[in-house]
């Protein structure tokens, strides 16, 4: 089959399979992230290979290239497309009023998954590049999980709630930090584990000095750009203005600086949160992630997961999974309760850190494209990442008192919510 027609093919069955699937996981009650990851999985080598039929086979014609590989590239676009939308939705009002405690809980849940994890992948026999990256990962934290699970429960304007979204912003700018440093030094390959003074010096170097002209360039050129792009005839033309912005700073992200492309084009997104264009560029950039971009990204993680590839590893994939929650709670926790929280409270901010989603993924499959995860290890992690998507729910409504969820729902007018 000719190459274009593959595309189409591919494009239309995976869209199709990603929406079914995650609306039939938001109608039982689970983040719509979940059902597109598991359509994916069923897609992939866990059960049907799509790739392996005959109709997805590369032609001869288009030489190395394949549908597969056009896929991946698209999905490597909503990737970036995601961080931006994530800088997006990031509060800032909401960061400075509970930057205390969330800045500690968020700085305790980076630790303690980041320590536990490298520690007990490389007592499994990981290398220290694959075992510290491994760790990286779980150090991520899901806003929009969260944020999805404190509405279900209508605890969003509640205090722990606002601490727990302040605290899940902060963590995904520490977590992406922390990416950007350890995909900046450590080589690549996951082989090597001596990394000489110099090369350290130089990647810092380059982060410093990429992420100094960004804060120093970028909010003005954002709103530059923005102000001439309303004087265009045409439509959307704020929104290609902030595409622009957000492509053009994670190209200089990855490529000056030596970290994530993600980093530059999350970055963006919050130069773009802090323009009168905001709110137009928001709905309008909804529909392109949320209908294409996002679903292909979701899907993609899914194709990549070999289920069977977890035989003869369950230890290590429960101790990932113990250290993915504990980690949370722990860290988050501890670090919420030292700044005057209660400890009911604090129990609330750790279990609502547990969720990786998007942002675990995210960093997961740049880790695989980038050499840093084996195939294996990142299929054990993607599973880890569902699982803590999955109990955080249900843990966060045994969390919150039973009385304030009560009272939460009866000022509703139900109390249909309550378990």
């Amino acid at each position: 089959m000719d190459l274009s027609l593959q595309i189409l093919l591919t494009i239309a069955m995976l869209i199709l399979a990603a929406k079914l699937a995650g609306a039939l996981a938001g109608r039982v009650g689970l983040p719509v992230v979940l059902g597109e990851l598991l359509a994916g999985a069923l897609l992939g080598p866990s059960a049907l290979n799509i790739w392996s039929l005959r109709w997805f086979a590369a032609s001869p014609a288009a030489g190395s290239m394949s549908a597969e590989a056009v896929f991946k590239i698209l999905a490597q676009l909503g990737v970036v497309l995601l961080m931006f939308v994530a800088g997006l939705e990031t509060n800032a009002d909401l960061l400075r009023k509970a930057v205390a405690p969330a800045f500690w809980a968020a700085l305790g849940g980076v630790a303690l998954p980041l320590a536990g994890a490298s520690l007990v992948a490389r007592g499994a026999g990981l290398s220290w590049p694959e075992a510290i990256f491994l760790g990286t990962v779980l150090t991520a934290t899901s806003v929009a999980i969260s944020a999805q699970s404190l509405m279900n429960l209508q605890q969003m304007g509640s205090k722990p709630g606002a601490i727990l979204l302040a605290a899940a912003v902060i963590d995904d700018i520490l977590g992406l930090i922390v990416l950007s440093l350890v995909i900046a030094i450590v080589p690549h390959g996951g082989q090597s584990v001596a990394l000489p003074w110099r090369s350290l010096g130089i990647a810092l170097a380059r982060m410093g000095l990429c992420l100094a002209t960004i804060f120093w360039l970028g909010p003005p050129l954002t709103r530059w750009v923005i102000q001439r792009s309303q004087r265009l005839r045409g439509l959307h033309t704020e929104l290609a203005a902030a595409l622009f912005v957000a492509f053009l700073l994670a190209f200089h992200a990855q490529w000056t600086g030596g970290m994530a492309a993600i980093t530059g084009s999350y970055l963006a997104g919050l130069f773009v949160a802090g323009t009168p264009a905001h709110g137009r560029v928001t709905r309008e950039v909804y529909p392109m992630i949320h209908s294409f971009f996002g679903p292909l990204f979701f899907v993609s993680v899914g194709l990549s997961v070999d289920v069977w590839q977890l035989r003869g590893h369950f230890g290590f994939f429960a101790l990932l999974l113990l250290v993915a929650i504990l980690g949370k709670v722990i860290g988050c926790g501890l670090g919420a309760r030292f700044n005057g929280i209660t400890a009911r409270e604090s129990i609330v901010v750790g279990v609502g850190m547990i969720p990786r989603g998007e942002v675990g993924l995210i960093a997961a499959s740049i880790g695989l494209a980038a050499g840093l995860l084996a195939r294996e290890t990142y299929a054990q992690v993607v599973v880890v990442v569902l699982a803590a998507d999955l109990v955080t729910p249900g843990l966060l409504r045994f969390a919150f008192p039973k009385d304030t969820l009560a009272r939460a729902v009866a000022s509703s007018g139900g109390m249909d919510h309550i378990a």
